[in-house]
């Protein structure tokens, strides 16, 4: 099944101070943030992984070239380094979520590229065509990847976790401060250990969490390599680095991403009418109703409305209200589905087309910005519990895909602590 090797990673030397060159995932890494991040450090890998864009950019220079141009130059400085060995990377992220500590192990590894037809590596949202493009312009340009994607594993007899367990024994080799998370990092060149987790990977398949975009972007460039003639089964571009991470691990948290809508012409009373058909509705107070939603967990959503009304839905009988819906049962069990469907479609008249192009829609992770929205002219805002790890892996293996924004695994990968440069 799935084929993992060691690397070579790139790394920022123990001279700089690493807290100040990583930075998250490109993609929610809003304008004022990528400022912040340009000024914390001249060595940030923000300028590689998501460089600014200027005016007067062309073909010869732009944020593409500029990206391999700052890796090159760092490289050179001894800024980054290759570690000499091949090796695997273990970390740990311990982090903080509702009051509660938790603390989350990856293995980061390569992975071989393969068609998700094969059924080793099992995607779970759609993509886009514009970021797979910005992606494989800056892969062609750097021959790197910057940032790793994120995937899970089953590990039910927990044979990876032991060996995991036991690299995590002794002392950390380095440590540095993420995003609201505080990450230990093992850096392992033992042959035997390598060989021990290929072999225990081999027989999986990888569910990608986070990353969709940019594995696709990296299968097309295989593709597109396999057409040249000096092509190479061995080489580096054949592969992608990933941080996997045991479906049973404690520390997985997903969090729920809330919908808001900004304009509708049904108004509240017919909204609420519409919702009787398939909802209970119970009208209060937003603290009462928030607690009741997460003790409901299915099937229900907090709902707030332009005239600052707050109502808890619940629906009433799944299987009749969603006997028309297409899809396995573990796709129509999805909150995210039962909200699209019933009340986005049914009720407010919203298209699958519009919600696939954002239009009218805006997300977020937060209930006080979805509320400061529609105070301030939006129309409704749906607060939702979050997928269960288990939906996904249930739809991901029915071949079928959630909607966009179905999941947000927190916290996210930091970019920067090991970069894969195809060398061969």
């Amino acid at each position: 099944m799935a084929n993992i090797r060691a690397f070579r990673g790139l790394r920022y030397s123990p001279e700089v101070k690493l807290d100040d060159c990583i930075c998250p995932p490109y993609d929610i890494i809003s304008e004022s943030e990528r400022e912040e991040l340009y000024k914390k450090s001249e060595y940030n890998i923000i300028r590689v992984e998501f460089g600014k864009e200027f005016e007067g950019d062309n073909e010869q220079n732009n944020k593409f070239t500029r990206a391999k141009k700052y890796l090159d130059e760092w490289i050179q400085k001894g800024i980054l380094k290759f570690d000499e060995k091949e090796s695997v990377y273990v970390i740990e992220q311990e982090f903080e979520v509702e009051g509660r500590r938790y603390k989350r192990t990856g293995l980061i590894v390569l992975l071989e590229l393969v068609d998700f037809e094969e059924g080793i590596v099992i995607p779970h949202e759609f993509t886009l065509s514009k970021p797979k493009q910005e992606r494989l312009n800056l892969l062609k340009h750097t021959r790197a990847n910057i940032s790793s994607i994120f995937g899970l594993y089953e590990d039910k007899e927990f044979n990876v976790k032991q060996v995991l367990d036991s690299i995590k024994a002794k002392k950390e080799d380095i440590n540095y401060n993420g995003i609201g998370t505080f990450e230990r990092m093992w850096i392992v060149s033992d042959d035997d250990i390598i060989d021990k987790l290929k072999k225990l990977f081999s027989d999986k398949k990888i569910f990608i969490a986070d990353g969709h975009h940019r594995y696709e972007t990296a299968l097309e460039y295989k593709k597109e390599m396999m057409q040249k003639e000096d092509y190479s089964k061995d080489a580096d571009y054949n592969y992608i680095m990933i941080t996997l991470t045991a479906l049973e691990d404690e520390g997985i948290v997903i969090l729920p991403t809330h919908r808001i809508v900004l304009s509708t012409d049904v108004e509240e009373n017919i909204f609420i009418e519409r919702l009787k058909e398939n909802f209970d509705i119970e009208e209060g107070k937003y603290e009462p109703l928030k607690k009741k939603l997460a003790a409901y967990r299915k099937y229900a959503f907090l709902v707030y409305t332009y005239n600052r009304n707050y109502y808890l839905i619940k629906l009433k009988d799944p299987e009749r209200a969603l006997k028309n819906v297409e899809g396995s049962k573990a796709y129509k069990n999805l909150d995210v589905v039962v909200l699209q469907k019933l009340v986005l479609n049914d009720v407010l008249n919203i298209t699958d087309e519009d919600i696939l192009h954002q239009r009218n829609l805006k997300y977020t992770k937060s209930d006080k910005e979805l509320i400061d929205i529609v105070d301030s002219g939006g129309k409704y805002g749906f607060i939702l519990n979050p997928t269960l790890v288990e939906e996904l892996k249930e739809v991901s293996l029915s071949g079928e895909k959630m909607p966009q924004k179905s999941t947000y695994f927190y916290p996210k990968l930091m970019t920067g602590n090991v970069i894969f440069v195809h060398q061969k």
